[in-house]
């Protein structure tokens, strides 16, 4: 089978949520670029390898070292920051989530997996006054109004575009 056959078929193992097998698939490949001293683990592999043993296997702390070596070096990758992100979810480190998935968009804004991982989040607004609580009177109530606001304008612009 061939190398690239064999990281299709651990993907394919991993989006069914199948882990145990995904992780046969991939540890085959690991172990095949360790044995060979001339080639390098692609970062792709790498970091979906690493979700593979979080999701698989809960080794959480090897996880995320898999995967930031992949984002080391190949920052571009969104999907590098999402498989990093479910890694820290599964670990319960959601802050640390969503600091991965922001680092993500700086590099792509406009990621569709980045950006509804953070939709299932519940990504917030920022609060209205940075220097005042979420929980303050004035954030609570002019963040309302400014939603509202905003909701209202969308609307409005979908009416006009029909």
């Amino acid at each position: 089978m061939l190398l690239n056959d064999t990281f299709l078929l651990g993907c394919a193992y991993l989006k069914e949520a199948n882990y145990k097998e995904a992780l046969v698939y991939f540890r085959r490949l690991v172990t095949y670029y360790e044995e060979d001293p001339s080639s390098v683990v692609p970062p792709e592999l790498l970091s979906y390898y690493g979700l593979a043993v979080a999701l698989g296997e809960n080794r959480f702390r090897e996880a995320v070292t898999y995967c930031t070596t992949a984002i080391k070096k190949e920052f571009y990758r969104p999907d590098f920051y999402v498989n990093l992100a479910r890694v820290h979810l599964k670990s319960n480190q959601r802050s640390s989530a969503v600091d991965v998935l922001n680092k993500g968009l700086k590099v792509d804004g406009g990621d569709p997996e980045i950006l509804s991982e953070l939709r299932k989040l519940g990504m917030r607004r920022r609060p209205f006054f940075g220097f005042l609580t979420r929980g303050n009177v004035l954030n609570k109530y002019l963040g309302i109004i400014a939603s509202r606001f905003l909701a209202k304008e969308k609307r409005m612009g979908k009416q006009a575009a029909l």
